[in-house]
């Protein structure tokens, strides 16, 4: 009887030790030994830095995401949201990493869309598809999108995780444990630290002035930008070869001053700020790359007047911009477009016989109006 006990005994510690040495290294399963895995942690705590000063004064923001890839292994991407913004510790296994770091989380952004995140050199963002109740693109392989919310990154490659620095973890971790066994790993492990991060904006803001005479008979403006970058590569920077065109529906006006600052109400410019990925890949800075095309209601509510100017060759160093470049009070530089209308506006009688005035909403767009006009 006692030696089948023993037998008994000896089968039971023999299957303990194979589940204990199976449960304790694995990374994907949990099945309740979770704290045998301390024993073995088998990773080395890696810290990078994150210093957002290149970007705070476009937007401050409340949290990151980071994204690492294993090199040399067909271990999945995995990605850690946390809202501590001065650094972040990866506890990683023995190899080579990639890792690139962005502002929010990518179910936060309403215009952006974030594709082949499992892949480091094809991960991308892009901007949503929209629709328009005036405009439509002219070509079929351009799209209509939304404006993007702005996106600040900055990557790491070729981070080296050796055998050595997870044998000192584990050293560590084994004399921090006290004498209830508890793991006080925060104080005693070292932090392999490989750097600082300073993400800045892959968002470009342009700001475009269309001068126009006659200003007191313009009632409404639309307009459209063309053939602009759908998107762009997250580790390279490199914004993506298919186009998009953005609407542009918000305009103020601005009076013309003399250098006594008189205001000059017959002439001044309309001025609207876009947001953009920049030009797309393939882009050769000529004017015919991309065009801005203004279509503008009179006040009588019926005459409409358009054009369509070239201005690729205008806004060719877009890309360049990333909003690091500031003026003396601080402020980010950003590229202007310039367009001067080719005429005068036409005198025509204010509806109603009014004077009529400037409204800078699509709202007085009337629907019969809309329909009649030939859409791009």
């Amino acid at each position: 009887m006692m030696r089948r006990c023993a037998k008994i005994t000896a089968s039971l510690i023999i299957f303990i030790s194979l589940m204990v040495s199976a449960v304790s290294c694995s990374r994907d399963h949990d099945f309740g030994f979770k704290d045998l895995c301390f024993y073995h942690p088998h990773t080395a705590p890696v810290t990078v830095g994150i210093n957002w000063n290149k970007f705070r004064h476009i937007e401050e923001p409340t949290g990151m995401t980071a994204y690492v890839w294993p090199i040399d292994s067909d271990e999945e991407a995995y990605s850690i949201v946390t809202h501590n913004l001065t650094s972040l510790t990866l506890d990683l296994e023995a190899g080579l990493y990639n890792a690139f770091v962005f502002n929010q989380t990518a179910s936060e952004y309403s215009t952006l869309e974030f594709y082949n995140l499992e892949d480091y050199d094809k991960a991308e963002a892009r901007v949503i598809q929209t629709k328009s109740s005036w405009y439509e693109t002219k070509l079929p392989d351009t799209k209509l999108g939304e404006e993007p919310e702005w996106l600040a990154i900055d990557c790491v490659e070729g981070i080296t995780v050796t055998e050595e620095m997870v044998e000192l973890a584990e050293q560590e971790f084994l004399a921090s444990l006290n004498e209830a066994g508890q793991y006080k790993r925060a104080a005693t492990k070292t932090q392999n630290y490989i750097g600082t991060l300073e993400p800045k904006s892959i968002i470009k803001k342009l700001d475009i002035y269309v001068h126009l005479e006659n200003v007191p008979f313009l009632r409404s403006a639309l307009g459209a930008i063309k053939k602009m970058a759908e998107g762009c590569y997250i580790s390279s920077g490199l914004t993506s070869e298919r186009k998009v065109d953005h609407t542009i529906e918000s305009w103020a006006m601005i009076y013309e001053e003399d250098h006594n600052g008189n205001i000059n109400m017959m002439k001044g410019a309309l001025k609207a700020t876009i947001t953009t990925f920049g030009l797309p890949q393939g882009h050769n800075g000529n004017a015919e790359d991309n065009s801005l095309y203004v279509k503008l209601l009179l006040v009588d509510n019926e005459t409409i007047v358009e054009n369509e100017f070239p201005i690729g060759d205008i806004i060719a160093d877009l890309n360049s911009y990333d909003g690091t470049q500031l003026d003396e009070k601080g402020n980010p530089i950003w590229p202007e477009v310039h367009i001067h209308w080719p005429e005068p506006l036409p005198e025509v009688e204010p509806v109603g016989g009014g004077s009529g005035a400037f409204d800078v909403g699509v709202g007085d767009w009337g629907d019969e109006i809309v329909t009649e006009l030939p859409l791009m």
